[in-house]
């Protein structure tokens, strides 16, 4: 276990070498956090203008509705960035230096097929919602048990969009699993060491967060929450881009062999291997 740990911080560490040589990429998450917050805010402002705060509470209708809508604007919103952040990284593997500009560009050229990818996840978790909610027997662990197989399954959905352009989602969905089942280990040891490794700056953010709240006042309550909510902003965005850079690499790794990026100087049929 203490193998495959270190394994895995020798790619986050070797995604950082990536980030460092790209720092304009975290532009692109917190764009996307700032464009799902603008569109939360739009979505509860027009729940307040008509009058639909008493029904999200006792309106199942409304209450699906209401969250399929933000499933979709946060998956939809998230994919276009992400993607975004792939085709620079992907860019960057090939000896090239992308702009934020030509990532969002490259995003926007395949922008139906990310409202799509958005409407089924907002489709697929809205039903595991209702199904928990309205079957007897399927609790909080069988949803969560679906959610992390999708989640598998869609592991390298973003990277298909921006670099296969296929003509179904079906086809997407298919070549994600098919480059998951070759690099599955791979894949959850860096999806697990990124969040591993920055856990402890979430939890410091949180901490100051909640002493702000708690038990601070004045000054030291405004400076406390503020340097909590960046060390907060910080780990997701650093987690975020560096989630996008090891499924580019190991995307690429899956479909062509090739060793690129945080992958170059390492062997990726070790990474899930003790030592």
């Amino acid at each position: 276990m203490t193998g495959r740990f270190r394994h895995g911080l020798r790619v986050i560490d070797a995604s950082l070498g990536v980030f460092r040589a790209r720092p304009r990429l975290a532009v692109l998450p917190l764009l996307s956090l700032a464009a799902v917050g603008s569109a939360y805010a739009a979505l509860a402002v027009a729940i307040l203008h008509y009058d639909l705060v008493g029904a999200v509470f006792t309106s199942n209708v409304v209450q699906y509705s209401v969250m399929f809508v933000a499933i979709a604007i946060a998956s939809g919103v998230g994919i276009f960035f992400n993607a975004a952040v792939v085709h620079c990284a992907t860019r960057h593997f090939a000896g090239e230096e992308p702009t934020v500009g030509e990532g969002l560009a490259a995003a926007w050229a395949v922008r139906r097929k990310i409202v799509a990818w958005g409407l089924v996840s907002a489709t697929i978790g809205t039903a595991f919602y209702v199904v928990e909610d309205n079957v007897p027997g399927v609790g909080t662990l069988t949803h969560s048990l679906f959610d992390m197989a999708w989640g598998l399954l869609t592991f390298f959905v973003v990277p298909v969009i921006v670099t296969d352009q296929t003509d179904s989602l079906r086809s997407d969905l298919r070549k994600s699993g098919a480059a998951f089942s070759r690099t599955w280990g791979e894949s959850i040891t860096a999806a697990f060491g990124i969040g591993l490794a920055l856990l402890p700056v979430s939890i410091v953010g949180i901490c100051l967060l909640a002493a702000a709240y708690v038990s601070a006042s004045g000054l030291a309550a405004y400076a406390m929450g503020a340097i909590g909510g960046l060390l907060l902003v910080a780990s997701i965005v650093v987690a975020q881009v560096l989630g996008m850079i090891v499924r580019a690499a190991l995307y690429q790794y899956a479909t062509a062999g090739d060793r690129v990026g945080p992958l170059e100087a390492l062997d990726p049929d070790g990474i899930f291997v003790d030592d």
